[in-house]
């Protein structure tokens, strides 16, 4: 069994745990036994963790640098 979902595990890459933890929900509905079912509530429960571990004054600092660096380009700089 490959335990994979390229969405989930770009949104892990960007450290969106919270949404990577959400999509893992959806590939578990889609899950055809149990197996498979546990490895991905076992992947879910890391992006909890992950996302828990996160000070929420990191979580606003990279947020507001991604959205100057993104407002900057829309502005054509």
């Amino acid at each position: 069994m490959e335990l994979k979902d390229s969405i989930a595990e770009l949104l892990e890459g960007r450290g969106q745990w919270r949404r990577a933890a959400r999509r893992w929900l959806a590939v578990m509905d889609q899950a055809t036994d149990d197996t498979e079912r546990e490895a991905i509530a076992r992947r879910r429960e890391r992006c909890i963790d992950m996302a828990a571990s996160v000070p929420p004054d990191g979580r606003r600092s990279e947020t507001r640098r991604l959205y100057k660096i993104q407002s900057r380009y829309n502005e054509g700089y």
